[in-house]
């Protein structure tokens, strides 16, 4: 029998081991970088997770309070920043009529490792949570768009049943202008009686255009409309008169400035009304005229929008016209002043019975409204319009 023998097996050389390690060094750093941004990904969907969640038990944790309580940090004054209704949530928190049911674990299951990295903060107005840098000033997050508050009706000191409410949108320039916007009303409210008869003033708007317009640059310019009832008891119009306006450069149309051309210079923007019931909500839904408008903004823009408690005037010579612009001069007569906004001046405007336009809820909570906007950019599928949540303060305390 022949023997076979193996032969040796020869080892790497120096020069393949160097060449080895090489490429695991590049392989390690392309690896490295991968996982470090995994782990910045991975944090964003964490607070983006725990926002969710917290948002959830908070709300929980309210509407089992009585009265209804967010769990918050007691803030004193002094805070630099501080505004009203920014608070620091305080994941210790017992429920006030129960001090065995705390916030954690009884209603958020765990303290979110997040609480490490952010300071989680509650706009007690509108039940929005958002987080900030831990040791920031309490002040809303930058993304605040939308404002919805209450106010006295005029001659009053504090708010009544039948309370002014005021609508605050504000556009930043260049972004996408709004086309549609919808703002639903919680449950509880009454809104519009069937006696408000076509003209009825039930709202009045002021618009403000920063100093960055492309109209009269470097000066801020106010222009307005009112907001009135038709024949048809679920439309409203917002009529919106743009070359009557005050300028702190020109405070009349003297000087040949145009907001907007001279056959749009009064747009009819129209509101569908949804009325709120007891157990339902109900909802205004602006559709805004956009004319020959461009799909941006030109100017960062302010829309103060008021809907009256109780309706006391309306108009006797303005008719709204069918199309959504008219020429020049059709819009309703108005003075326009910092001081006073936008009014309605003129025979046209007289006074009538006092009607109920928006009721306050009888119990005592707080309301949670809410918008969305579809914009000039925002995508259209068949019949399907995609609306995106404005953010702020939609929530209202009624006492």
């Amino acid at each position: 029998m022949r023997r076979q023998t193996v032969k040796g097996q020869a080892g790497f050389t120096l020069i393949e081991l160097l060449a080895v390690m090489a490429i695991l060094g590049v392989l390690a750093a392309l690896v490295a970088g991968t996982v470090v941004g995994l782990g910045n990904r991975s944090q964003s969907v964490r607070l983006d997770g725990d926002q969710t969640s917290i948002s959830k038990a908070v709300n929980a944790f309210a509407l089992e309070a009585f009265p209804e309580k967010f769990p918050i940090v007691a803030i004193g004054g002094g805070v630099t920043g501080n505004i009203a209704g920014i608070h620091e949530i305080n994941f210790k928190t017992g429920l006030p009529q129960d001090p065995n049911k705390v916030f954690v674990p009884d209603f958020l299951s765990s303290l979110p490792d997040s609480s490490a990295l952010v300071s989680w903060r509650i706009d007690t107005n509108s039940g929005n949570v958002f987080f900030a840098q831990d040791g920031s000033a309490l002040i809303k997050p930058s993304n605040n768009r939308l404002d919805i508050s209450v106010h006295p009706t005029t001659g009053s000191s504090s708010p009544s049943a039948t309370s002014d409410y005021l609508l605050e949108l504000s556009m930043a320039k260049d972004e996408a202008a709004p086309e549609i916007v919808k703002i639903s009303i919680p449950a509880g409210y009454t809104l519009a009686g069937a006696l408000a008869s076509a003209g009825t003033l039930v709202g009045k708007l002021q618009v403000t255009l920063d100093t960055d317009n492309n109209v009269d640059p470097g000066q801020t310019i106010r222009f307005g409309g009112v907001v009135l009832t038709t024949s048809d008891p679920d439309q409203w119009v917002l009529v919106v008169d743009y070359n009557n306006y005050d300028s702190t450069g020109s405070a009349t149309l003297s000087g040949g400035f145009r907001v907007k051309p001279a056959n749009e210079a009064t747009r009819v923007h129209t509101i569908d009304v949804v009325r709120p019931s007891s157990d339902s909500g109900g909802t205004l839904t602006l559709t805004i005229a956009r004319g020959t408008d461009k799909e941006a903004n030109k100017a960062t823009e302010k829309w103060d929008m008021t809907l009256v408690g109780l309706a006391t005037e309306k108009t006797q010579s303005y008719t709204v016209p069918s199309n959504s612009t008219s020429s020049e001069g059709g819009g309703v007569d108005a003075n326009v002043s910092e001081a006073n906004g936008f009014v309605p001046t003129g025979t046209n405007v007289t006074s009538t019975s006092s009607i109920t336009i928006i009721a306050n809820p009888g119990k005592s909570a707080v309301f949670r409204w809410s918008a969305q906007e579809h914009s000039t950019i925002a995508p259209v599928v068949g019949d399907t319009l995609f609306f995106v949540v404005l953010p702020g303060s939609q929530g209202v305390l009624i006492k």
